[in-house]
């Protein structure tokens, strides 16, 4: 199985039954809500599709502090030294998405909210140049793109339009983005599978859908058959979704879709087995999760397994606190990330010289120091 199908089977199927994902809850309300303006830039047939609301989170005392860390740009500094703002400022919604095709890149997001074109563009501009590329801007129907032209392969874009959104790709999938957004190919809001599981999760500021292809399913059986766990009730997984609320309290909702009943309810007992087991790891109750897991219910209804569980806001925070302490430990233990060094500034060719012919020109001066 391709890197990409494990870890996103791996991301989902984990929030599910060991709830890491609490750490990155966003505040809703109990109503329901429109689905996000940000599926509208996914293309249909995605891997993974994830979103989430960026506004929410700021207002909720207990996870805004997840959104209101530094942001830097490894090897250039704080992104509003560089760009002079800071472009995750005006966000309010983004949306990720994981190609189940593979193609050029691994991964497309999308983000809406208030934005500035002309600002976002010349803040890319300046990155890539300081890292000593060279940056060109095209137009793509109405978006506008920025890339390193000095890449030999194609690498990541960002692309964006008056009033948004901004989306973020490289080769053919960012162009699919564009096709979508625009509407000259279908989106994810038009993915009966995705919309479906997003459905039974139930509605959440926090939504995450897995769809597997027929194809990636055969490789899940051919992996799972070379392991020598033949007949792995694993087999019949054929989706996963995930929805996060806040409410009065804080609350997380699963769903895994089954081929057959039968599988299903035997998965469901393997992941109830791991809820058992995990919620007494020392790690686990050290970051608070203990008790949670311990209220996490698991069930097995036809070809769904539902898992589901709720969590005062006073534990949220607490759960978040020491998720933001246990992450600064860690990178206090690694020491400063060595970065690749920039290229230095070519020099340019020295003036035409006037003395006589055969005359030594002088040396061009050396590049400036970092």
């Amino acid at each position: 199985m391709q890197t990409r199908t494990r870890n996103a089977l791996v991301f989902a199927a984990a929030a599910v039954v060991v709830v890491a994902a609490v750490a990155w809850v966003w505040q809703r309300r109990e109503m329901a809500r429109p689905l996000p303006a940000t599926l509208d830039a996914i293309p249909e047939g995605a891997l993974l599709v994830a979103t989430a609301d960026l506004g929410a989170l700021r207002r909720s005392d207990a996870f805004a502090p997840l959104l209101s860390e530094t942001r830097e740009i490894p090897g250039l500094g704080k992104v509003r030294d560089v760009c002079g703002f800071d472009p995750m400022a005006g966000l309010t919604e983004i949306g990720v998405a994981v190609p189940s095709s593979g193609g050029d890149g691994d991964f497309g997001l999308v983000a809406s909210g208030a934005i500035d074109p002309d600002a976002l563009l010349a803040c890319a501009s300046k990155v890539i140049e300081a890292r000593g590329g060279r940056s060109v801007v095209n137009p793509i129907g109405a978006f506008r793109t920025v890339r390193d032209a000095s890449q030999s392969t194609s690498g990541a874009e960002i692309a964006v339009r008056e009033g948004g959104p901004i989306l973020l790709g490289a080769g053919s999938y960012l162009r699919a983005m564009i096709d979508a957004a625009e509407g000259r190919v279908p989106s994810a809001r038009a993915d009966g599978d995705h919309t479906k599981l997003a459905a039974e999760a139930g509605p959440g500021a926090l939504r995450v859908t897995v769809v597997l292809t027929p194809e990636q399913r055969r490789t899940l059986l051919e992996e799972i058959a070379l392991s020598g766990a033949q007949g792995s009730p694993a087999a019949s997984v054929v989706g996963l979704g995930l929805s996060v609320t806040i409410g009065e309290r804080v609350g997380l909702s699963g769903v895994v879709a089954c081929d057959a009943a039968a599988p299903c309810a035997d998965l469901a007992r393997i992941f109830d087995g791991k809820r058992t087991a995990q919620s007494g790891d020392p790690l686990v109750r050290l970051m608070g999760l203990g008790p949670i897991l311990e209220r996490l219910q698991i069930g097995a209804e036809g070809p769904r397994i539902s898992a589901r569980v709720d969590m005062s806001t006073d534990e949220a925070t607490e759960l978040v606190t020491r998720v933001i302490a246990l992450r600064a430990a860690a990178a206090r233990q690694k020491g400063p990330v060595e970065e690749e060094p920039l290229a230095p500034p070519r020099p340019r060719p020295p003036p035409p010289s006037a003395s006589s012919e055969g005359s030594t020109p002088p040396p061009a001066p050396a590049p400036k120091p970092r």
